[in-house]
């Protein structure tokens, strides 16, 4: 565990949705391609179908995507062209519907506002730089509704529990169910208003040292 996981783990933080969809009753989807829910797939049920299906059936209030999950999902979309081989999902789904209130965990402040438009990508996006116990890290924001964040800018201070963004339509978010993608960034690198949320299995070792687990924010006991 890195210096930025330790000091995550020992650390609370503020929702970053309502309280009662953050921590309430929670489909985990298994979207890996040994995963059962394949076999409901048919060319008139999509996967997507599907995922509503299970989460009708238990009364979810979330649908939660996994952390280090390798997916099949990305190959027939051209966000994903270049590389083929970028299967591993670094981020957690928080699978809410659009317009849902997005809040910063903590104070921070704003790194970058972007709209990656495009075929699954992450459509508007924010990314807040933060301190906490002298180390530097960023949470990166993905799949938004552009307006709920029109006024942001650029250095904007946001504190801890404060409403900055929501969650995006399928028509803005790079064409995806609504959902927050949330990830934790160490170091940025070259990077400006992007991050990468799916990386091939050959460079994991070195994303889940830079991009560790979303849960040591989110605090689910489910998805340890």
């Amino acid at each position: 565990m890195t210096s930025l996981a330790r000091t995550l783990a020992a650390h609370c933080f503020h929702p970053v949705i309502s309280p009662t969809l953050q921590f309430g009753c929670g489909l985990i989807v298994d979207l890996s391609p040994s995963s059962e829910l394949w076999k409901n797939v048919t060319a008139d049920h999509s996967f997507a179908d599907e995922i509503v299906r299970q989460a009708t059936a238990i009364d979810a209030e979330i649908v939660i995507g996994r952390y280090a999950e390798q997916r099949l999902i990305y190959q027939d979309k051209a966000n994903f062209s270049d590389n083929q081989n970028r299967t591993v999902h670094m981020g957690i789904d928080l699978g809410v519907a659009a317009l849902t209130p997005v809040f910063a965990p903590l104070n921070g402040t704003v790194h970058s506002i972007a709209n990656h438009q495009g075929d699954g990508d992450y459509g508007p996006t924010v990314i807040l730089r933060h301190q906490l116990e002298g180390i530097t890290f960023f949470t990166l924001y993905g799949h938004l509704h552009q307006a709920a964040h029109a006024t942001l800018n650029i250095g904007d201070i946001i504190t801890a529990g404060e409403q900055f963004t929501a969650v995006g339509t399928t028509a803005e978010n790079g064409g995806w169910a609504p959902h927050l993608h949330l990830q934790i960034i160490e170091d940025m690198g070259t990077n400006k208003d992007d991050y990468i949320g799916v990386v091939d299995p050959a460079e994991l070792t070195f994303y889940r040292n830079n991009c560790p687990n979303p849960n040591l924010i989110l605090k689910r006991s489910d998805l340890d």
